[in-house]
């Protein structure tokens, strides 16, 4: 199995991290792409991937912390680390920096000189990436909208910058039929799953327990089961499924 989306440099895991790691392994839990949301994170992301292979490392910076973007050391660092993907970068109409949509563009431009996989990040502000998107001269070699919460044709447009769409477990809670059912329409070679943790801690069935209150890297076994009870499939056929979309999108194609 293969987590899509996790911030393992999180403080919250400074003190237990590689138990945590080990206890995902253990479950079956082989790869993570690890994230990072802003410049300060950017090389202990790198370090960590360096110490644990398993470990895919991507740094960009989050709407949220669009004011501490700093293009100069993102294009040096993507240019002397050839395996580092780009995100978490994205929009968020809700909660963000004024200059979220210039820094996320131009980690888009970078991303694409560069050939890199970027990690998106959107909260309700698709029109505002679809016309950026758009307008790009050069596009990314592939997308990976986490957390995904769009509609069908949303994703259908998305597609066409060859786009991959990531669940966590917030889409196991009782309210979220609307997501749900896209969940169970998309094409099975987009989706990827994903446990975001620290944070969307998905219902107490498909968690195990922690004594911290997080949301773990263990949890995706349960989360993936989940999400094949959702779509109506055998849990191993589409874990399989689910690492040959993740090794696609690394590879970008």
């Amino acid at each position: 199995m293969i987590d899509a989306h996790i911030h393992l440099t999180d403080k919250r895991f400074d003190s237990d991290r590689d138990i945590l790691l080990s206890q995902a392994q253990n479950a079956g839990v082989k790869d993570f792409f690890c994230v990072s949301t802003r410049p300060e994170e950017w090389l202990k992301t790198i370090v960590l991937s360096q110490k644990h292979t398993a470990i895919h490392p991507f740094i960009g910076t989050h709407p949220w912390y669009a004011l501490r973007h700093d293009d100069v050391l993102f294009k040096k660092l993507l240019t002397n680390h050839p395996a580092l993907g780009v995100g978490e970068i994205g929009l968020d109409s809700l909660k963000g920096e004024q200059t979220q949509e210039s820094v996320f563009e131009s980690q888009l431009i970078i991303a694409a000189e560069l050939n890199r996989p970027c990690v998106i990040h959107c909260v309700k502000s698709f029109d505002k990436i679809a016309a950026i998107l758009k307008k790009l001269k050069t596009k990314p070699t592939a997308l990976l909208f986490h957390g995904f919460s769009g509609t069908l044709p949303q994703a259908d447009f998305l597609s066409r910058f060859n786009a991959y769409f990531s669940f966590s477990g917030s889409v196991l809670k009782e309210n979220k039929d609307k997501i749900r059912a896209v969940l169970a329409a998309l094409p099975v070679d987009r989706l990827l799953a994903e446990t975001d943790a620290p944070d969307m801690i998905p219902p107490e069935k498909y968690r195990h327990s922690d004594r911290n209150g997080r949301n773990i890297p263990a949890n995706l076994p349960l989360i993936i089961q989940g999400i094949s009870d959702i779509r109506g499939v055998d849990t191993l056929s589409l874990i399989s499924l689910l690492r040959q979309n993740a090794e696609r999108f690394l590879a970008g194609k």
